[in-house]
């Protein structure tokens, strides 16, 4: 009799596997520097990670491997190799790893399929200091030539306005997706972003509960309740790999109100492309 598979909560509708939390680039607007984030931990096997995820039912939910650079994982082959087949996998990446590798060990159809025609399961950061606009596009449509379902994101923040114009021609010219997410953060004395509480960016440390639709998991495979927690290696709520953790979707309270990372308090698309949107709620309370 196959083990008894762990069920999501209805209201979860994103699931992050950070496998590492390193990088090989450092770029000065990077969202996850907010929350001082601690780059090196622990990092699960495969065998661990495959372990844990292959006993949830994910439903229509797709799980998302990101990081840091998730291919910095040196068994992130393996991985995938082991994962349930039938688990929709997305990947967000720079796009720094060996190409032919990874077509070589990949096939196009371990990765999802949106019904939404402008959902891409492969996500790959456009970072202007660190790539050519030319180059990035070229390596992408070699993926998506091949059958992968393959998008670049840019970040609007002020510096890369001109370049993110660029790319748009570039990548339509190839016929390659190209969109633009919000930046997040501060930039010559003014905040970026939209943001449903704005409170939590304020740097004054407050009581509230808050509950998530995210399922966030990090490297060490700790499940924490929100990114600012995660970064910041502080108050996991449970373990993916112990048999006994089961999600759940309820307020937890929390003493860092104020201290949150925009990824948790921001407006935005949900996997849907539904604007508007906020994976967090948060119900402040009056200070002790």
């Amino acid at each position: 009799m196959g083990e008894e598979k762990i069920k999501l909560p209805g209201e979860v509708n994103y699931v992050e596997a950070y496998l590492t939390l390193r990088c090989n680039f450092a770029c000065p607007y990077c969202i996850n520097d907010r929350s001082k984030i601690v780059r090196v931990m622990n990092e699960l096997p495969a065998d661990e990670w495959a372990n844990a995820l292959n006993r949830i039912d994910f439903g229509n939910v797709s799980l998302t491997l990101g990081g840091g650079e998730p291919t910095m994982h040196k068994e992130f082959y393996g991985l995938l190799e082991i994962l349930r087949p039938e688990i929709s996998v997305d990947l967000l990446t720079n796009l720094s790893f060996d190409i032919g590798e990874f077509v070589e060990r990949v096939k196009p159809n371990r990765f999802g399929r949106g019904t939404n025609p402008a959902y891409r399961s492969i996500r790959v950061s456009y970072h202007p200091k660190k790539m050519v606009a030319e180059e990035l596009v070229e390596r992408v449509q070699g993926l998506q030539d091949r059958g992968f379902s393959i998008g670049i994101f840019g970040i609007s923040h002020p510096e890369n306005s001109e370049p993110n114009m660029q790319m748009s021609e570039v990548a339509r010219r190839a016929g390659v997706y190209f969109f633009i997410k919000d930046f997040l953060g501060d930039y010559d004395g003014q905040r970026f972003g939209y943001f449903k509480y704005p409170a939590g960016l304020d740097d004054v440390k407050k009581q509230a509960a808050c509950r998530t639709r995210d399922l966030l998991i990090a490297p060490d495979g700790q499940v924490y309740k929100c990114h600012r927690d995660l970064y910041s290696r502080e108050s996991p709520v449970g373990n993916i790999t112990d048999k006994n953790f089961r999600p759940e979707f309820k307020f937890r309270d929390c003493s860092n109100y104020g201290l949150c990372n925009p990824c948790d308090v921001k407006l935005k698309t949900n996997r849907f492309l539904q604007s508007g949107n906020c994976q967090v709620e948060i119900e402040p309370k009056a200070n002790a």
